[in-house]
């Protein structure tokens, strides 16, 4: 009989071991950065049910009306059902960007990120963790040789980098889908994510599409020479 495929929880695992992660501990908190998409979603219940310490923090930027507080509602119902303690603020996104010059992407980036370091040091999680996967590391591989970089470009986002973890970079899009799925998780989609308006879009849903034509395998290929780029 053909062995059977690892779970995802045990992909995880090993993953983390081979890039020397930190492991299912109790003095090992985490902070999630939780948006209530398919990936965050992914990622609570994932860490949660591999015994992690965790705690859910959600940013609501008020810049899609309803829609933003459907998706605070919907992460603070899953902090509920998991029994985690949930951290949320409210953003003046608008005013912000407007204010120090910057687009709303940039705008929310600094917000949360400034957040977040205040959460993790008030609260003393351990680390700020977040949902990057694989597409992730594609689109950011991609989106540097395009704007031109160096050795350090070419590794694309890092496992762990200072106090921010990311332990889901080896698995696709697909994979947290499929697990979302399979565990009948609810999650909510952002429809700004759809359209190709920003640089991260367009290699998105135009250039991988066209480089997923000649190579299908071309997420797990990427991969590959990531790691030689970094050594392993």
């Amino acid at each position: 009989m053909p062995a059977q495929a690892a779970t995802l929880e045990e992909q995880t695992i090993r993953f983390l071991k081979q890039e020397q992660l930190p492991l299912p501990d109790p003095e090992t908190h985490l902070l999630l950065a939780v948006s209530g998409g398919v990936d965050s979603t992914a990622m609570t219940y994932l860490l949660w049910q591999l015994g992690f310490s965790i705690g859910i923090a959600h940013c609501n930027f008020q810049l899609r009306g309803a829609s933003s507080d459907a998706d605070q509602q919907l992460v603070s119902q899953m902090a509920d059902r998991l029994d985690v303690p949930l951290h949320t603020r409210h953003f003046e996104t608008r005013t912000y960007a407007r204010e120090h010059g910057v687009s709303l992407e940039m705008a929310a980036r600094e917000l949360r990120y400034a957040w977040f370091n205040e959460l993790r040091q008030q609260h003393a999680y351990s680390y700020l963790t977040t949902a990057h996967h694989l597409n992730d590391q594609v689109e950011t591989l991609l989106l540097n040789l395009t704007k031109g970089t160096g050795l350090k470009g070419m590794t694309a986002i890092q496992p762990l980098n200072g106090h921010t973890l990311r332990p889901l970079l080896f698995a696709t899009k697909q994979q947290l889908i499929q697990y979302a799925t399979h565990h009948g998780l609810s999650w909510r989609e952002d429809e700004t994510n759809l359209h190709g308006t920003h640089d991260r879009n367009h290699i998105r849903h135009q250039v991988i599409p066209a480089l997923q034509a000649l190579n299908p395998s071309l997420e797990h290929t990427i991969y590959a020479n990531i790691q030689h780029f970094r050594g392993i």
